[in-house]
């Protein structure tokens, strides 16, 4: 007992020393090391700048690939109506140059215009049962069905004089999660074309980038996108659809006024001026009034389509009885030009291609030449829509013009 005594004392006096003895500084152990944490796993200590900073730390074992574009594939371009030699030839003329981006809120049809935009400067047809997505290059892209980085794409374009223009277009996320994307491509192009849903209107992202649009001082053109939705799904009255086209417009106008400085004059956005255009993705077509006013200059040969145009928005009207226009209503049934020259033939167009039997519908649109051939006319209504109307409409040449 009195050995064991003995010992006990003896370690209480070496860890009483061990405790009160001096450690230095750089002695001192706050942490475990790595071996104590992992037993067993190797630890490598780099020199410095041994590694790229391109190259992550810890390489994954499997590469992920975000391009839906494979890598062989990713420097063929695809065949155009115009060569390179045309576009450089272009470049050296800046006054031929169009840098935009399209802007607007999540799903409202900024990437199915590029697509309609895209499609207009190939030289061979696309497959209308197929949605392409050019500008989606990202497999995440493709398969949630969104943008999530801004694409760039230049396309030669023709205006209804067929003149020559080349675009820089730059497509832009719509998502707020995204909206540095589209902050960042103000810095790079000369306009804004806002794509606002026909329906949906004016929306939370919509109004921050008009904010940031008029702030950066940029010339602003609207696409109403998605036409055919107030055709086939709200399914309203051409009377109607006016007006709901007319109050977007009037929104519009009201957020660039007041994000406007108060000693500017702000822009006013209106078909009549030029830079309204009206649109369907899905369905491939677009036109501005200029250009629907073209439409009937090439079947009736004898109209002015500059002043016809001017007279196709606002409280005009056509008077039959003296075929003069007028800003007087001649009687209760006369709707609005904009009502009866462009929504009414645009109704009828819906209804007869869904409507009618093949071989009429072929007859049909034969008198507003369209032809379409035999195997098209027993297409589905979705496919056969976007055949018809693409025909008719032709390229996006209003667009340009805008």
């Amino acid at each position: 007992l009195i050995l064991d005594t003995t010992l006990l004392q003896r370690s209480k006096l070496s860890n009483d020393f061990n405790e009160n003895k001096i450690v230095l500084h750089e002695d001192k152990k706050y942490y475990p090391d790595a071996e104590e944490v992992y037993p067993g796993v190797k630890t490598i200590t780099l020199e410095e700048d041994a590694q790229k900073l391109s190259d992550p730390i810890i390489k994954p074992i499997k590469v992920k690939n975000f391009s839906s574009v494979p890598l062989e594939k990713s420097n063929i371009l695809p065949d155009f109506t115009y060569t390179s030699e045309f576009i450089t030839t272009l470049m050296n003329t800046p006054t031929l140059i169009r840098n935009i981006a399209l802007i607007g809120h999540i799903h409202h049809g900024k990437t199915l215009f590029t697509d309609q935009l895209v499609q207009s400067a190939l030289d061979k047809d696309i497959d209308p049962n197929k949605d392409l997505r050019f500008t989606d290059t990202r497999l995440d892209e493709q398969e949630r069905l969104i943008s999530i980085k801004s694409t760039s794409v230049s396309l030669v374009l023709q205006n209804l004089k067929s003149k020559s223009y080349l675009f820089n277009i730059i497509d832009c996320p719509g998502h707020v999660n995204f909206s540095d994307e589209s902050t960042a491509a103000f810095r790079a192009v000369d306009g804004a074309v806002i794509i606002v849903d026909a329906v949906e209107g004016v929306m939370f992202n919509t109004d921050r980038l008009i904010k940031h649009a008029v702030e950066s001082n940029l010339p602003i053109c609207v696409v109403i996108s998605k036409m055919d939705r107030l055709i086939l799904e709200l399914k309203l009255p051409p009377n109607d659809a006016y007006y709901k086209l007319q109050h977007t417009l009037e929104e519009i106008n009201k957020l660039i006024k007041l994000y406007s400085p108060i000693d500017s004059k702000p822009q006013r956005i209106s078909p009549d001026k030029g830079n309204v255009c009206f649109a369907s993705g899905l369905h491939g077509w677009s036109f501005t009034l200029l250009s629907f006013s073209e439409i009937y200059n090439s079947k009736f040969k004898n109209i002015d389509s500059e002043e016809f145009s001017k007279r196709l928005w606002g409280d005009w009207y056509h008077n039959d009885k003296t075929g003069t226009f007028t800003k007087n209503k001649p009687n209760q049934t006369t709707n609005r030009t904009f009502i009866q020259y462009i929504l009414e033939p645009l109704y009828k167009i819906y209804s007869q291609v869904i409507s009618l039997e093949p071989l009429d519908l072929q007859k049909v649109m034969k008198n507003l030449g369209v032809i379409l051939r035999n195997k098209e006319i027993h297409m589905d209504p979705k496919p056969l829509l976007r055949l018809c109307l693409t025909r008719y409409f032709g390229e996006p040449k209003g667009f340009v013009d805008m």
